[in-house]
This record gives structure tokens, sequence and C-alpha cells, in this order.
């Protein structure tokens, strides 16, 4: 697979570009971004951008980004409120691209922070933006968009992390510039305390049954479903309670102090890693 990234503003690539978010939140998605707003965006000084496999004559779309102005606390920043990719072409690296190629355009415009909201129990966008990009979760909200119907959240709330990913953190420079593994590559199994406790069902996936509420430890883990969508279709009332009785654990640790930096796959498990720090902190660790 050869992945080129382009930058997206004639009419026929944002029509492309509705027909990936279409393809990927279903035709009922309230939360597509349509060709005048994809207009707007571009005219505003947003970014839209596309992912295309070169190989084999192709060339049409396999993925996207959007992204809007922002400003963070006087710092210059931009706002992703999309990026998908199309089922075949999943987990072939080509989310980790646009978001390299974001970078690149970020910083020729002196753009500090890109933040964005993430799905706490989708174990394949937290190892993209904690194990490969260097962010970081810094709250949490519940229902952040309401009910939205697509196919990615119908039967859910819309509960999110807030990420923030400052593009040129010594944090972020280690890894993405220098090739570094993240910080908590350093840790061994037995400095990170599970505050949550989960069962195996029958249909081989996990439910959350509690979680410690008086959390110590400097680096804290809290167990996600390893597939998400698996459990949606096997039994959605277990996604359900997944939604609901996470909730609680996230909001303890971030009421607590602790700082979402990291995501470990472990014994065929999923985990955010939280670390009780302030962000600076965080974002200074190489």
């Amino acid at each position: 697979m050869t992945i080129v990234i382009d930058r997206l503003n004639r009419l026929e690539e944002l029509r492309a570009c509705v027909d990936v978010q279409r393809a990927i939140l279903g035709d009922r998605a309230r939360s597509v971004w349509t060709v005048p707003a994809l207009t707007a965006v571009c005219q505003s000084g947003g970014l839209v951008l596309g992912a295309r496999d070169t190989e084999g004559g192709g060339g049409s779309l396999c993925g996207a980004l959007v992204d809007l102005v922002a400003d963070v606390d006087g710092y210059p920043a931009r706002h992703t409120v999309f990026r998908g990719v199309l089922e075949p072409a999943r987990n072939r690296g080509v989310g980790y691209e646009l978001r390299a190629a974001e970078r690149a355009v970020c910083q020729q415009d002196g753009v500090d922070l890109v933040f964005w909201a993430l799905d706490p129990l989708r174990s394949d966008e937290a190892h993209l933006a904690f194990g490969k990009l260097g962010a970081m979760a810094a709250g949490y909200r519940r229902d952040l968009y309401g009910e939205v119907h697509d196919t990615a959240n119908l039967g859910l709330a819309t509960d999110r992390l807030r990420v923030e990913w400052w593009i040129d953190s010594p944090r972020v420079r280690s890894i993405l510039d220098r090739g570094n593994p993240p910080p908590h590559f350093r840790l061994g199994i037995h400095e990170m305390d599970v505050i949550t406790e989960t069962r195996l069902q029958q249909g081989g996936f996990r439910t959350l049954s509690g979680h410690d509420e008086a959390p110590r430890a400097e680096h804290i883990l809290a167990e996600i479903p390893v597939d998400l969508d698996r459990i949606r279709r096997a039994d959605p009332a277990a996604a359900r309670q997944w939604r609901l009785r996470s909730r609680a654990v996230f909001e303890l640790l971030f009421e607590r102090g602790y700082v979402g930096t990291g995501f470990v796959h472990e014994g065929g498990r999923s985990f955010h890693l939280f670390r009780k720090a302030d962000r600076r902190s965080v974002l200074r660790d190489t």
C-alpha cells in the first residue's frame, strides 16, 4: 500500500471527502461535514486532508481529516472534527500518515496544538493517539455530542476524552522526530496499578464490573474493550454498560490529578495508562 496525503480544496475533492465520511458514519449520520461546510473550513484557514492509495493505478480517497482553526489560551491551535479511514484501509498506517501530514502543515503555519475528542472505549484510536503520536488526555466529557445517529456511536452516549497533541513539545519531538518509544515503554508492568475489575464473558469479551475508588499509584491502568464494535454487535447492553460504568473511572482519575499518557495492550487486553502529574511535566517527558 502506497499512501499519498493531499490537501483538498477543489469541489470534486470535497465531494469525495463527504463520500468517505458517509461510508464510515452511515447515511443517517448528523455529523457529516457537507461540501458547503468543508468549503467554509478551507476558506477560513482550516485544513481538509485526503489519503489515497496509489498502488494498482487507483487513487480514490481511503481516508480524510478535517481541522478547524482554534485558539487555546493564546496558543494557535487546530481542532480536528473528523478523522476516519475506510474499512479496507484500516490498520495499514493511513491514520498515522494523515496525522503526520497534519503536523507538517501545522508546523508551517505556526500552530502549537492540535486537539480532538476521542471515544475512550476505542482501543485503536487510543493506540494511535497515545502510543504512536505522543498525545495526552487532558479531560473527559459525558455525552459531548448528544445523539448523532452514526454507525460508530449508535446506541451509545458520546462520552469523550479531550486529547491534546502539542506537536513540537519535547515529548512529541522525541517520538516522531527522533524515533524514540513513548516514555511509558520504560515502565515495568509491576509499576502500574490496575484500577478496573473486569470479567470474561461467554462471548469471549470482557465486561467492566467495578473499580478501585482510591487510586494512589503514580501510574494507573484502566481497562477498555479490545474491540468495542464486536461487543456492540454481540451484546449491545454490555456495550452500554461499558460506557456507563467507565464514566466513573475516567472522571475519578481526572479529579485526582491524573493525565492520560499512554496505551498498553498486554495479554490480549487493552488499557489506558494514566500518570499523576501536571501537563507540563508530561510534555517535557522524553
